[in-house]
């Protein structure tokens, strides 16, 4: 795709091109029997629509996304691209990937008391046919459709692949299942998403793919990047606040918060090592719920959702790196998450758990 409809930072984009190259040339294929299994698959506690309960969830090995293959290089913050084959991948392989996660871990669906959500990610675009074909799609579908204990769906697309034939389709096979379609937003904010993400995606392309998506009965789960690259914890609260609340009155279905966590091989990683980025605290992401959810009755038809990815670690969200402390406010940003109680946050935030929270007060305005 051409970069040319976005407003876009030149000098930042050939950065970022010259970590995708680097992180590409160093790749090694990968085998026949590594081509056969997902990159991972799980299942844990999660909140549905409505409730509580499971998540499958499976990362599938395709070619990769098209935006970091492309012209563009790709996000700023995202080093997915080494999960991926880089060339075209046979299709029978991807649909080997899902039945192996199937056979491993269906036992455990079928017997759960819980009902399930299964995520299909593949680093990339699930509707761009250059990573998975439509023959393959439709075998996910019809594997699905097989197991009632999954009630809800969720799979990730730019939008520039989300087509009415492909929503269409989706709801033929899974008409009885809730559906929603990931996009990633990041912001609402286009000079944030263009210049600093380098997302390539203008706010007006995702309202028509909001509106294509309601007008089929699918729902919308819009991630949000929490403190993009070149934005102190103060700014990035305030964008991410004012994010959630645009999403919320144009009511999407979910909102999926990601504090930035850093990747191999990216701009942000580049960044990181100089001194020059460093990864949210949890204080600032409580904080922006928190103000998100004062007084706005809007939110309570949202589904606002949270699972950092290195949480605890130096290279994910973190306050200081002591175990307790992280891991305290990890269990209460779960919490949140499954009972959708804001509540146990403003208790965490009010009993002040550890010394280092002052040293965040006097450095949020400056990190």
């Amino acid at each position: 795709m051409s970069t040319k409809k976005f407003n876009i930072n030149l000098q930042l984009i050939e950065k970022i091109k010259d970590f995708r190259f680097k992180s590409i040339k160093g790749k090694k294929s990968f085998t026949q029997i590594q081509l056969d299994k997902p990159v991972s698959f799980w299942i844990k506690e999660d909140r549905l629509l409505k409730k509580k309960g499971k998540e499958f969830t499976i990362i599938l090995r395709t070619k990769g996304c098209s935006w970091a293959l492309g012209d563009s290089g790709g996000c700023s913050m995202c080093g997915y691209i080494q999960d991926s084959t880089i060339e075209k991948i046979d299709q029978i392989h991807i649909m080997n990937q899902i039945d192996y996660a199937f056979k491993e871990k269906l036992n455990d669906i079928i017997t759960d008391e819980d009902d399930f959500i299964i995520k299909i990610f593949n680093s990339g675009s699930f509707f761009d046919d250059n990573e998975i074909s439509e023959e393959v799609r439709e075998f996910i579908y019809k594997k699905i459709a097989t197991i009632p204990k999954i009630i809800e769906i969720v799979v990730e697309s730019r939008v520039e692949y989300i087509t009415v034939e492909k929503l269409k389709k989706i709801k033929k096979v899974l008409p009885n299942k809730y559906t929603e379609v990931a996009i990633g937003l990041e912001t609402v904010n286009d000079y944030i998403r263009n210049n600093y993400i380098n997302k390539g995606l203008n706010f007006k392309d995702f309202l028509n793919a909001l509106q294509l998506c309601s007008e089929h009965d699918i729902g919308v789960r819009v991630y949000l990047l929490f403190k993009p690259p070149f934005l102190n914890e103060q700014t990035a609260i305030e964008d991410c606040v004012e994010s959630i609340l645009a999403l919320a009155k144009l009511k999407v279905n979910t909102i999926s918060i990601n504090p930035l966590n850093i990747q191999k091989n990216s701009l942000v990683e580049y960044l990181f090592y100089q001194n020059r980025y460093r990864p949210p605290w949890f204080y600032s992401l409580f904080k922006c719920l928190i103000k998100a959810y004062r007084d706005n009755d809007v939110l309570k038809s949202v589904r606002i959702i949270s699972s950092p990815s290195g949480a605890g670690t130096k290279k994910g969200i973190h306050n200081c790196l002591k175990r307790e402390c992280n891991t305290l406010m990890s269990k209460t940003l779960e919490e949140f998450v499954l009972t959708q109680d804001v509540n146990c946050l403003i208790k965490i935030k009010s009993e002040v758990p550890c010394n280092c929270l002052l040293k965040y007060q006097l450095q949020k305005y400056f990190i």
